[in-house]
């Protein structure tokens, strides 16, 4: 198999997981929301922060392999 088609393989594998992940976090946010849980609390800002870095995680990933699927489709093209 191609390397990178390999390594695309990978990324959607890793973005699944990184979805779940995700979800998981924002379902933790809400959660607390519906609590009660003060904004401003370590526990909230904990989460927020957690929320924060999975998505940007994911943003990246997505991007990335968005990028190597195009370059793929391209080579394949030629």
């Amino acid at each position: 198999m191609d390397y990178r088609k390999g390594l695309l393989l990978a990324s959607v594998a890793r973005l699944y997981s990184l979805g779940v992940d995700l979800e998981a976090a924002r379902a933790k946010l809400k959660e607390l929301v519906e609590q009660g849980v003060g904004y401003d609390s370590h526990e909230m800002i904990r989460s927020y922060q957690n929320f924060k870095e999975l998505d940007q995680q994911w943003k990246t990933l997505e991007q990335q392999y968005l990028e190597l699927r195009d370059e793929i489709v391209k080579d394949g093209r030629n």
